[in-house]
């Protein structure tokens, strides 16, 4: 019975060792979308002058969360998720329930959903192609109903849960679940 406790417990630490590395411990601007929909935006600018002050940027930044979510009726639609200085650089996590929260927050468009609630919305998909460079339709896009997908006004990584199959002009692949 020892042995399966210590065994178990091995296992735990090394699960727990690997998830160390967090998702959102990235070194550029990245938008990551999870399972559920919520969405984090990991932020990282240089922050290397001397007068810049990091409890002056943080107050500034619970300032400016704290009024969208009063006026959102929310007080959780934005969470403050990190903010810390490296070499430096600032990393500033900031937590949306979901893409509306993170359009009405940024003021720049964010939809993720499926194909078929992005059409109803009226989203169109010019100029669509498959991961191999394939081009598609847009017919053969509105044929992918359920899959989801990610329409962003402002160019910067982006991270989803599942594998990227389908992109849209101008945007290249860093690995199969981020663009």
């Amino acid at each position: 019975m020892k042995k399966w406790r210590t065994a178990f417990l091995m296992v735990c630490i090394a699960c727990l060792l690997c998830a160390c590395q967090k998702e959102t411990d990235v070194d550029t601007n990245t938008v990551i979308i999870d399972k559920k929909g919520q969405i984090t935006e990991a932020i990282v600018e240089e922050f290397n002058q001397p007068y810049y002050d990091l409890d002056e940027l943080k107050s500034d930044i619970e300032g400016q969360i704290v009024s969208y979510n009063a006026q959102s009726g929310s007080e959780e639609a934005v969470i403050l998720d990190k903010i810390e200085l490296t070499e430096q650089a600032v990393h500033v996590n900031l937590i949306f329930a979901d893409y509306n929260a993170y359009t009405g927050f940024n003021e720049k468009e964010l939809f993720a959903g499926t194909v078929a609630d992005a059409y109803s919305a009226g989203y169109e998909f010019p100029q669509m192609k498959q991961t191999d460079g394939t081009v598609i339709s847009q017919a053969d896009v509105l044929e992918l109903g359920e899959k989801h997908v990610v329409i962003m006004e402002e160019l910067q990584q982006v991270k989803v849960p599942g594998r990227i199959t389908h992109i849209s002009d101008g945007v290249s692949l860093v690995d199969d679940k981020t663009a």
